[in-house]
């Protein structure tokens, strides 16, 4: 069974976190990849939040759909996470394999539990 609920916990997790850099270092160290990470970041946490709580676009996209879409932009933040790290090469694989997997486990909430099953939805 899926709580819904939970992934707009996360959501709001990750837009604090958001906030949280932006208010620590300034809007000056939003440049380049960080800018697009931090970007990605919010844009996940927006998703999770309107797939985890009951609101229009919930009702009309479904809140699985959304939530898969918050997950593979919250990889794809990881991913590009992996070009802001300095020299060597496992800092560079672990972001990225990380990022595919968490955006694995969306596609598949997108696809509405096609290749693992999901099981019931709580909201």
């Amino acid at each position: 069974m899926v709580h819904v609920r939970y992934f707009g916990y996360l959501g709001g997790v990750l837009l604090a976190l958001t906030a949280a850099f932006v208010v620590g270092f300034g809007l000056d160290a939003l440049h380049g990849l960080v800018a697009v990470q931090l970007g990605l970041l919010a844009l996940a946490g927006l998703c999770c939040v309107a797939g985890g709580f009951a609101n229009p676009l919930r009702e009309r996209v479904g809140a699985l759909r959304l939530v898969g879409f918050g997950d593979v932009v919250l990889g794809a933040s990881m991913a590009v996470s992996a070009l802001t790290v300095g020299e060597g090469v496992l800092p560079r694989v672990v972001p990225v394999l990380g990022g595919l997997c968490i955006a694995l486990i969306g596609v598949n909430y997108v696809a509405d539990g096609r290749f693992f099953e999901v099981g019931g939805v709580e909201v």
